[in-house]
């Protein structure tokens, strides 16, 4: 796949599901600069979950629950379309079964705007397959730089 064009198979999945929902968007490895490369691809801001929600909690941040979770993103996304990561820092705190059930409900849940969560390493907690979620190739993303890796 064409390095420059990852996004365009994610940019379609958006349009054909009507601009609107939860899509869960799975990464071969945790690249910050990749989700950020996506959200510039799309048009987009970021929104860091674990930074600007789960860090005002301290060491108490495993205990929201993701009701509270849905809520924000709920919130998040009557504004906008987002990339919004770092939702596995909270879902990796829960049972698996509770990961898997959040899963289904998000890719289902209708929104006024897109979310996309990218995953990368609770992938075994996915549903097998859905219209709005796409898994990115291992060699589509470009090669990270040293400097890249510092920055992010």
């Amino acid at each position: 796949m064409n390095e420059a064009n990852w996004a365009g198979p994610i940019q379609q999945m958006i349009d054909t599901n009507g601009n609107q929902g939860g899509y869960l968007v799975v990464f071969p490895e945790y690249r910050p600069d990749q989700f950020q490369a996506l959200a510039n691809q799309l048009g987009v801001e970021t929104f860091d979950y674990r930074t600007q929600v789960m860090a005002q909690h301290g060491l108490a941040a495993d205990q929201i629950s993701l009701s509270d979770l849905d809520a924000a993103l709920d919130h998040l996304a009557k504004q906008g379309t987002f990339v919004t990561t770092n939702v596995e820092a909270l879902l990796a705190a829960k049972a698996t079964d509770e990961r898997s059930d959040w899963m289904a409900r998000f890719l289902d849940t209708d929104r006024a705007h897109a979310l996309l969560v990218p995953i990368v390493t609770l992938t075994e907690d996915l549903p097998a397959e859905h219209p709005r979620l796409y898994s990115i190739p291992n060699d589509a993303l470009p090669a990270q730089s040293f400097l890249n890796r510092l920055a992010f």
